[in-house]
């Protein structure tokens, strides 16, 4: 089957075309100083082109399916007229194979821009092409974040130079500090590599699975604070900023998630007979809940009434409303337990190791602690009833959770007056 390759100069060609073509000389190629010189027979397409900046450049030109193409085999006088023919013979070699020769020598440079792709490179990669696409702002933000502290080592080695192992210990490292953190990692990391593979960039496969790193799910949660430690944080709690101490506040007393505190706002609160109420609406809830109904007494609707009159009670420069990580930093930045120097001079918490969705539990707990009646507890807290049960009691509990929050707003404030 013949050749779809055509030479640009092949005996086909016009017998004009073939008396002028002769064969290039080296001294030809030496003096060359302006336009193309083009060789002929055996060596039709070799031209040697004399560029405005003084350097001469051999290159195969020849067609395609139709189409002009042309390659660069190097630079004269790093390469000799004889070397040149040497490489277009060798390009003529892969036509007969019917391969194109721009084609081959494109795979071939990108092989090698393959040997030296780092864990930098490969996630750069994924994080403009694909997450920088296909999310948020905020969530390609904080994809890259989440690369950026977390590369360590990795940033700058050779991806083909990185055992599993090396990937497994460096996992297991991250999960010693923040399981969830290494469990997000290990799963972008994976996107990263997989992504540079299905796209041609990387020929090496994806060595992670669920078992690199080990089992990576963080326990629940089961800690709460205790009377004690109630005594020490309470008064305490003056040292954060007044918008995460009034958050955190409005989540022990009333029993709400943090998140829900975060995005609190005048719309929802309203003043009725029995008193103030907040309504938190079903669409800002949890998937299947209906609207949360919370009373608002003592110090919690001194809160209330200090933070609204503004749209929302703990507003953000950048968002409407703050982030609910805007309270876990808070938390941690004077827990003692980073190292990093602008946390330094930060007075320390008195009570160690809790979160602030450790308060909702807190509260929960001493609901208990008090008598009040479950039902009562889990109303307070927008917890389903469980069983049939829940399926038949209807009753919601407005009277009562007034009640019990009024007796535990007392029990934390009589906690935050211990000297």
């Amino acid at each position: 089957m013949a050749s779809k390759f055509i030479d640009i100069a092949t005996p086909s060609h016009s017998k004009r075309f073939a008396e002028l073509s002769r064969p290039l000389t080296a001294l030809q190629v030496k003096r060359h100083d302006a336009g193309v010189l083009s060789d002929a027979a055996p060596h039709q397409g070799l031209r040697l082109r004399a560029n405005k900046d003084g350097s001469k450049t051999w290159t195969y030109r020849y067609r395609s399916a139709g189409k002009l193409k042309q390659l660069k085999l190097g630079s004269f006088p790093a390469m000799s007229l004889a070397e040149a023919r040497g490489a277009l013979l060798d390009q003529k070699k892969l036509r007969e194979k019917n391969l194109d020769p721009q084609r081959v020598a494109a795979n071939k440079r990108l092989e090698a821009e393959l040997t030296s792709f780092t864990f930098t490179q490969m996630v750069d990669l994924y994080l403009v092409e694909r997450i920088e696409k296909d999310r948020t702002s905020k969530g390609a933000a904080e994809a890259r974040r989440l690369f950026e502290y977390d590369m360590g080592s990795l940033a700058s080695r050779l991806v083909e130079d990185v055992q599993p192992v090396e990937i497994h210990n460096h996992i297991l490292a991250i999960a010693g500090r923040a399981p969830r953190l290494a469990l997000a990692f290990r799963a972008e990391l994976t996107r990263a590599w997989r992504y540079a593979a299905n796209t041609g960039r990387l020929n090496i496969p994806c060595p992670i699975n669920s078992d690199t790193g080990g089992k990576l799910r963080q326990g629940k949660r089961e800690r709460f604070l205790s009377a004690v430690e109630l005594q020490l944080l309470l008064p305490w709690m003056d040292n954060y900023s007044d918008t995460v101490a009034d958050a955190l506040r409005l989540t022990l007393y009333l029993g709400l998630r943090s998140g829900e505190v975060c995005k609190l706002r005048d719309a929802w609160m309203g003043e009725e007979q029995d008193g103030w109420w907040l309504t938190i609406p079903a669409s800002e809830m949890k998937k299947g809940h209906s609207d949360h109904r919370v009373p608002l007494t003592g110090s919690a609707l001194d809160i209330a009434k200090k933070r609204s009159g503004c749209g929302y009670w703990f507003p953000s420069r950048v968002h409407s409303h703050i982030e609910q990580k805007v309270l876990g930093v808070e938390v941690y930045s004077y827990s003692g337990r980073s190292k990093a120097k602008r946390y330094k001079n930060k007075a320390l918490c008195p009570v160690k190791n809790w979160a602030a969705n450790d308060l909702r539990k807190t509260a929960r707990t001493h609901l208990a602690a008090m008598g009040c009646p479950f039902e009562v507890a889990e109303a307070i807290l927008h917890h389903k009833l469980p069983g049939v049960g829940g399926l038949y009691n209807r009753y919601s509990y407005e009277n009562e959770k007034r009640e019990w929050l009024t007796k535990l707003g007392d029990l934390f404030d009589s906690f935050n007056e211990h000297p």
